[in-house]
C-alpha cells in the first residue's frame, strides 16, 4: 500500500501543479469569451473568423517569430560549440567562468543587455569610439542594432553560453576510445569525430539548440526595442493588442498560434533531453583535460577575445557608463558617483521602494519554485511519476497570456499578480536542477536507514534531505535570481504602482536617461551577483 499510496499522492501532486500552471490560461480564455460574447451570438461569431484573424500584419508577425528566432537559434550554436569544445577538452583558467555564463540568459535582465548594446554598440558607443581612436573605421549605420540583423546578433550572443553549458558538459564527459578506434582504421580526424563523437553530441546540441529556439520565440523586451524597424513577434502583438487596442480576442488567437508552435518545440526538447541524460549516464566521469599548447592555445585564445570583446565588453561599458557624469545628454563626461546620488536622493525615491519590491517578490517567488519544485522532483524520484514534459509544460505558455490570466483571476495588476506569473516561469528550473540532485543521492545511507527501522519520511528527512539541502538553497537562488531580473512581466502588466528595478531600468531608458539607468543596473547587478555568490557556494557542498 506504501508503494501505490505515494504513487497516488505522486499524481494528485501533479494534476495540482499542472492545474495551476494552466489556470491563468484558462482564466484569459474565459475573460475574453466573455467580452467577445457567449456561445451563438454573433459578437463570439466574429471571433472565430478566420478573415478577421489571419490578417497579414498577424501572418506576419508569426513568420518574423519563426524567422529571426531559427536565424538567431543557428548563430548562437555556430558561437557556442567552439566554447564547448575548449571547455570539454582542455583545462584553462577561465574555464569554470564560461560554464557560469550559462545563467546569464536565465537572470541577466534583457533590458539590462539592451542598455549594455546600445551603449557599446551604439553609433556613439564605447567601441565606435575605440575604433576611432585606432584610426580603423567602424559600422556607420546607426540602425543597425535596430534591425533584424541586430537583433539576431544580440540573441546570438545573449544564448550561446547555453551550448557551451549543454554540449560542453556532455562532451567532457565522452571518452576518446571511439575516435582512436576510427583513427586506427585508417578514419582522418574529420571523419573520425563523425563517426566517434558527433552522433552522442547531438541530442545535447538540439537539447540546447530547441531551448535558445523557445527563448528567442518568446523574445518580448529585446524585440520590443530592437526589432521595431524590420517586424513584430507574437508576444509583441499580444502585448500591443491588450495593453494599446484592447483587442483581447486578437491576443488570444495569437496565444492559441504560439503555443502551438511552443509545444512542438518543447517535445523536441524534451525528447533530446531525456536522449542527453541516457547518453551522461552511460559514459560517467569525464576525461581528464590537458592545457591547450600550440594551435589549441592560439585558437583559444582568439575564442576568449571574441567573447570579452562581444559579450564581456557591453557589461563593462555598462559599468563604465554608470559612473560617467554628464551635463546633459550629449555633454562634457567626467568619472564620478553623480548618477548614483541622483538616484538615492530624496530618500532613495525611486530606487530603494522598487529594490525593496524586487527583493520581497523575488523572495516569495525563490520559496513558491523551490515549493513546488521540490514537491515535483520528489514525486519523481520517489512515486516513480514522470515529469519532463510536465516542468516543460511552461516553456511552450507566453508570459504575456500567462500575466494577464493571473491579472484577470486576482481582478488587478497587483504584485500577486507578479508574484504568480514569475512563479509560474521559475519553478520547472527548480524542479528540473533538483531532479537532477535526486538522481545522484547516494542511496545506500538511505536503505540502511530502513534496514534499520526508519519510516520512509524518516530516512527521508534524517538521510536525503541533509544532502539535498545544498540544493535546495542553491535552486532557490536560482529562482530568485529569475524574479529578480524578470522585466517582461512587470512591463506588460503596466503596474507602475509596484515599480521593481527592471520595471524602473526600463522606464529610464525610455527615457534616455542612460547614465542613472547604467547605475540602477549596477545595483541589480549587485543583487543578483550576491545571489549567485550563495547559489555557487551552495553548489560547491554538493
Amino acid at each position: 500500500m506504501g508503494e501505490k499510496n505515494r504513487q497516488s499522492a505522486g499524481s494528485f501532486l501533479t494534476v495540482l501543479v499542472m492545474l495551476l500552471t494552466l489556470l491563468p490560461v484558462f482564466s484569459f480564455i474565459v475573460f475574453t469569451l466573455s467580452k467577445s460574447g457567449t456561445p451563438g451570438t454573433e459578437e463570439s461569431t466574429v471571433f472565430f473568423t478566420a478573415s478577421r484573424l489571419l490578417t497579414k500584419a498577424n501572418l506576419r508577425a508569426l513568420s518574423f517569430s519563426l524567422q529571426q528566432a531559427a536565424l538567431s537559434t543557428i548563430s548562437a550554436v555556430a558561437i557556442g560549440l567552439p566554447g564547448a569544445y575548449f571547455v570539454a577538452r582542455y583545462r584553462f583558467r577561465t574555464r569554470r567562468l564560461f560554464f557560469s555564463l550559462a545563467a546569464v540568459p536565465f537572470c541577466l535582465p534583457p533590458v539590462l543587455v539592451i542598455l549594455s548594446f546600445i551603449l557599446y554598440f551604439g553609433k556613439s558607443g564605447f567601441l565606435a569610439a575605440a575604433f576611432a581612436r585606432a584610426g580603423l573605421p567602424f559600422l556607420k549605420s546607426s540602425s543597425f542594432l535596430y534591425s533584424m540583423t541586430g537583433l539576431v546578433f544580440i540573441h546570438a550572443f545573449y544564448n550561446f553560453p547555453i551550448v557551451i553549458q549543454t554540449v560542453g558538459a556532455l562532451w567532457s564527459q565522452l571518452p576518446d576510445s571511439r575516435e582512436e578506434a576510427a583513427r586506427t582504421l585508417g578514419a582522418g580526424r574529420a571523419k573520425a569525430f563523425l563517426a566517434g563523437t558527433l552522433p552522442y553530441l547531438l541530442p545535447a546540441l538540439f537539447q540546447a539548440a530547441s531551448l535558445i529556439f523557445l527563448f528567442c520565440f518568446f523574445s518580448f523586451t529585446l524585440v520590443l526595442v530592437f526589432g521595431g524597424l524590420s517586424g513584430s513577434t507574437l508576444e509583441v502583438e499580444i502585448y500591443r493588442a491588450t495593453r494599446f487596442s484592447g483587442d483581447y480576442s486578437k491576443a488570444l488567437f495569437l496565444g492559441i498560434v504560439q503555443t502551438a508552435m511552443a509545444m512542438l518545440v518543447v517535445s523536441i526538447f524534451v525528447h533530446f533531453d531525456n536522449k542527453t541524460t541516457q547518453i551522461a549516464k552511460g559514459f560517467g566521469v569525464g576525461r581528464t583535460r590537458p592545457e591547450p599548447h600550440g594551435q589549441a592555445r592560439i585558437a583559444l585564445f582568439l575564442y576568449q577575445l571574441m567573447v570579452a570583446v562581444f559579450f564581456i565588453g557591453p557589461l563593462i561599458a555598462l559599468v563604465f557608463e554608470g559612473f560617467t557624469v554628464r551635463s546633459s545628454l550629449a555633454g562634457n563626461a567626467q568619472i564620478g558617483i553623480g548618477n548614483f546620488e541622483k538616484i538615492f536622493k530624496d530618500g532613495g525615491k525611486p530606487l530603494v521602494p522598487a529594490l525593496f519590491n524586487s527583493l520581497i517578490i523575488g523572495a516569495v517567488v525563490a520559496a513558491a519554485a523551490t515549493v513546488i519544485g521540490l514537491g515535483i522532483a520528489a514525486s519523481e524520484h520517489y512515486g516513480k511519476q514522470k515529469t519532463n514534459i510536465l516542468t516543460a509544460l511552461p516553456l511552450a505558455l507566453s508570459p504575456a497570456i500567462v500575466a494577464l490570466g493571473w491579472a484577470t483571476l486576482l481582478q488587478s495588476s497587483s504584485i500577486a499578480a507578479i508574484i504568480a506569473g514569475q512563479t509560474v516561469m521559475a519553478w520547472p528550473f527548480v524542479a528540473r536542477n533538483l531532479g537532477a540532485s535526486f538522481k545522484s543521492l547516494d542511496r545506500t545511507k538511505y536503505e540502511a536507514a530502513r534496514v534499520l527501522g526508519a519510516h520512509k519520511a524518516q530516512a527521508f528527512w534524517r538521510v536525503d534531505m541533509p544532502m539535498l539541502l545544498p540544493s535546495i538553497a542553491s535552486a532557490g537562488a536560482f529562482a530568485f535570481a529569475i524574479a529578480l531580473g524578470d522585466a517582461n512581466i512587470p512591463i506588460i502588466l503596466g503596474s507602475g504602482k509596484y515599480e521593481t528595478l527592471p520595471l524602473l531600468l526600463y522606464r529610464l531608458v525610455s527615457a534616455y536617461r542612460f547614465s542613472e539607468a547604467c547605475a540602477v543596473g549596477i545595483v541589480l547587478a549587485i543583487v543578483a551577483g550576491i545571489a549567485f555568490y550563495l547559489k555557487e557556494k551552495t553548489s560547491e557542498l554538493l
